[in-house]
């Protein structure tokens, strides 16, 4: 299993798993809900790298990012 890193987003299952976080603490003030099963802590601004990457989280290997997300996960900003 790959590591869970709480400072991007992240899965929330995989949180519970390892142990990280609590059911309940998911649906608490210090995480956002982005996708099913996809947080990011409260405190991470909600920019298009953030609503990428949390996209990213949610399609894994069953799809594609493509546009404004995939630019800016490549580092060509579209702004």
């Amino acid at each position: 299993m790959d590591a869970v890193d709480l400072t991007r987003p992240f899965r929330g299952s995989a949180a519970v798993a390892a142990g990280l976080v609590t059911a309940s603490q998911l649906r608490g003030p210090r995480f956002r809900r982005m996708f099913p099963d996809v947080y990011v802590s409260a405190a991470a601004p909600t920019d298009l790298m953030c609503r990428s990457l949390a996209a990213a989280v949610h399609v894994g290997e069953r799809g594609v990012l493509v546009g404004y997300s995939a630019a800016e996960l490549h580092g060509a900003s579209w702004r």
